[in-house]
């Protein structure tokens, strides 16, 4: 498999993630955590948008999708 790959690919070296303290309470500010929850508003927003739709695979044809661009260009 390895002949398979090119010069670019050959060369990438891995990444290697930085140090994952396991201090209760800490914020790391370097891997861009928040150290806040998300807003009461953001969280109720999210609540009334989540449904038993997301349990379920989209339309691998797009279908919805389609239509609704046929029928914005009058297609």
């Amino acid at each position: 498999m390895n002949e398979l790959w090119s010069d670019c690919i050959r060369s990438l070296e891995p990444y290697t993630p930085g140090e994952q303290p396991s201090i209760a309470g800490l914020i790391k500010l370097n891997t861009n955590e928040n150290p806040y929850p998300p807003s009461p508003a953001v969280l109720s927003a999210l609540q009334s948008m989540i449904n038993a739709d997301l349990r379920l695979y989209p339309d691998p044809e797009g279908c919805a999708l389609k239509q609704a661009i046929a029928e914005m260009y009058g297609l």
